[in-house]
């Protein structure tokens, strides 16, 4: 009885959690807003933490992925430049967007460029590599629990299987 009742309630709240994650991604796709310092808050009322440029950055536009958080949900978010002047870019557009509503003081995200997390597969670099994980420093691990890689032609995030990815972390 009690696994039946179990089921019919995960049946009822997991679609609304999906729907909910789903929602969140698709508030922000196509926002835009000036450059800003990390910490700063956006019109919008998110916090920006931070980011990094991907790809080319002589081209125009540029891309980048920044790190931002509302309330307790943090983001990965894929941005192209909208604006460039004397002073660097101007502008940002958000094109996709990785929720993590239940982001826990251990989770650590991962975004292309980090300079104290080195991911291989068979030995190789992976880059634009996204992702949410854990830091193990006694083992100087970054353990990955989802990856993504930007899709620089597309503009999305596109899941990677975490298997046979080695993540190694320095301490800053």
């Amino acid at each position: 009885m009690k696994l039946k009742i179990f089921i019919a309630i995960a049946l009822v709240v997991l679609p609304s959690i999906v729907h909910a994650q789903a929602n969140e991604r698709a508030k922000y796709i196509n926002y835009k807003y000036k450059g800003v310092l990390p910490e700063s808050t956006l019109p919008n009322g998110v916090k920006h933490l931070g980011g990094g440029l991907i790809g080319d950055i002589d081209a125009d536009p540029v891309q980048g992925i920044s790190q931002v958080q509302k309330g307790k949900t943090r983001m990965l978010w894929l941005e192209v430049s909208t604006g460039r002047d004397e002073t660097g870019i101007t502008g940002w557009e958000v094109k996709d967007v990785l929720a993590f509503p239940l982001f826990a003081a251990s989770d650590h995200l991962l975004f292309a460029g980090d300079p104290s997390i080195e991911c291989t597969r068979a030995g190789k670099g992976i880059p634009n590599l996204v992702g949410i994980g854990r830091i193990i420093p006694r083992q100087d691990l970054f353990k990955p629990a989802k990856l993504w890689i930007v899709n620089q032609t597309t503009q999305r995030f596109e899941p990677v299987a975490v298997s046979g990815i080695k993540c190694l972390y320095s301490e800053p």
